[in-house]
């Protein structure tokens, strides 16, 4: 078996030929205007030039081709069609038809009609590299039945690739060879005995040219669902995800998001991080070559913490009743989110002393004591009254001291000051002297002063011995008090 040489004429009217085949396809090009699609039907429009193989020995050598009248009938082209559907982005299948006209043929064995054939092919295609690559290389492979001429019919294996290169959004421009093998060996040229065993024929595309086209109706997206959180914290993460119609939506298929804050994202789920407080529309968008949808919802951001106002959950004097002259120590228990004001009223006195101050009264009486604690949220007060009984009196909490007394560890003009003092040596002397620390109040040089004092005693030696036993605990510079009766 040879390959019969093809002689192309070099007419004028051939080369027009051609030249009108090109200015059609790049016309159409220019004119695409649907989705060129990863799946559903599509048609394929094109011409080529036509190639044999066989057993023929051609025209006597130097004999030229003779066509004729008929030259522009007998030219060697091969007109193409097929209908395919393609199954995925890379897998197709194709039925196909090839009209050639193979001129050695016709020359060697001039019969009617004999340099024509007709050749029906079934295919199977395989598309390689990224789905939405612009140009992209295929290969196929089937069987193809062959006939035409006064010779007989044939059928083989056919395979063939080509170059498919997007040109629109409907339509690619596709270069391609195809080999149709044929067998019994007399089907194409009605002569059989191949040389060195060969026993089949081809007739051939070696170069082909066309148009590759959709013909099913892209289909738009539709966003089927929204997830999105209704409210969120500032400075946490809100995750949202959109789901559409991915299964017949066309692609490629672009998912955008606004969220409201001046951020945009892509992709089918996306996360955020808002930094302030506030209401937020959030809105996405599918898009592709056959529509848009949209979907929106809105967010609440709120605080990292909404504050709570304060609540006074007790409010209590011990002892109460309490003798005069005597310390009460007054305490309320606060809930909800600090940091909290306290303002204690207590008689005729206001003064902010934090949450545990200690009082001395002077005088036997009723005395209303009223504490306001506010923060930035909101404001509360609670009130109780408090008895102030002869000295010696019965407390509820037992029988009065009776010590005489104490150990003083500062003094001070102002009350306030005493008690930020008062509170930091009951933290600190707790455990290492008995006794209550306290703010007693005495007059020198015509000026009132406050002392805290620690301890009970109930006389002046008791008052050294634990001024000497407890000398590290207690600051440098205390000294014995004498508690007035």
């Amino acid at each position: 078996m040879h390959l019969c040489s093809l002689n192309v004429p070099r007419s004028r009217g051939g080369r027009l030929v051609l030249l009108g085949v090109a200015l059609l396809l790049s016309g159409a090009v220019g004119t695409a205007q649907a989705q060129h699609l990863d799946h559903g039907f599509y048609g394929k429009l094109g011409a080529g030039l036509s190639g044999y193989t066989g057993d023929l020995a051609g025209p006597p050598a130097g004999a030229p081709q003779d066509f004729g009248a008929d030259a522009m009938g007998r030219l060697p082209l091969v007109a193409v069609g097929e209908l395919g559907y393609q199954l995925s982005p890379r897998w197709g299948l194709a039925l196909g038809g090839q009209a050639g006209s193979y001129v050695s043929v016709g020359n060697v064995a001039p019969a009617t009609d004999s340099y024509r054939r007709y050749t029906s092919h079934l295919l199977g295609r395989y598309t390689f590299g990224a789905p939405d690559r612009r140009v992209a290389f295929y290969l196929d492979a089937g069987l193809n039945v062959t006939a035409g001429g006064p010779t007989h019919t044939g059928i083989g294996p056919s395979v063939g690739g080509g170059i498919d290169i997007r040109a629109g959004r409907a339509v690619s421009l596709y270069v391609e060879s195809r080999l149709h093998a044929t067998a019994p060996d007399d089907a194409v040229d009605g002569t059989g005995g191949g040389v060195e065993g060969w026993s089949f024929d081809t007739v051939n595309q070696p170069l082909g040219f066309g148009l590759r086209f959709s013909l099913t109706t892209p289909t738009a997206p539709e966003v089927i669902a929204l997830d999105a959180p209704a409210e969120v914290q500032a400075g946490t993460t809100a995750t949202f995800t959109v789901t559409i119609n991915e299964d017949e939506a066309a692609r490629p298929l672009d998912r955008r998001w606004r969220l409201g804050d001046g951020a945009e994202k892509t992709g089918r789920t996306v996360t955020h991080t808002y930094r302030r407080p506030g209401t937020y529309p959030v809105t996405v968008s599918a898009h592709n070559e056959a529509g848009e949808a949209t979907a929106s919802t809105t967010i609440r951001v709120t605080g990292a913490s909404d504050p709570a106002a304060p609540w006074i959950v007790s409010l209590t004097a011990a002892p109460n009743p309490v003798p005069v002259g005597e310390p009460v120590q007054l305490r309320t228990a606060v809930e909800g989110d600090g940091p909290f004001d306290y303002r204690w009223t207590v008689g005729d006195e206001t003064v902010e002393r934090g949450p545990e101050p200690t009082f001395t009264f002077e005088q036997r009486g009723r005395y209303p004591v009223r504490v306001r604690v506010s923060n930035d949220v909101g404001t509360e007060t609670r009130a109780m009254t408090v008895h102030a009984g002869r000295r010696g009196a019965r407390s509820s909490s037992g029988a009065a001291p009776t010590a005489a007394w104490a150990i003083g560890v500062a003094s001070m003009r102002s009350r306030a000051g005493a008690e930020r003092m008062a509170r930091r040596y009951r933290e600190r002397l707790a455990d290492a002297v008995p006794g209550a620390v306290r703010i007693v109040e005495h007059v020198l040089d015509q000026t009132r002063h406050f002392r805290v004092v620690v301890g009970r005693y109930e006389t002046q030696n008791a008052v050294r011995r634990a001024l000497e036993d407890h000398q590290r605990a207690l600051p440098p510079g205390a000294w014995g008090v004498r508690l007035q009766p």
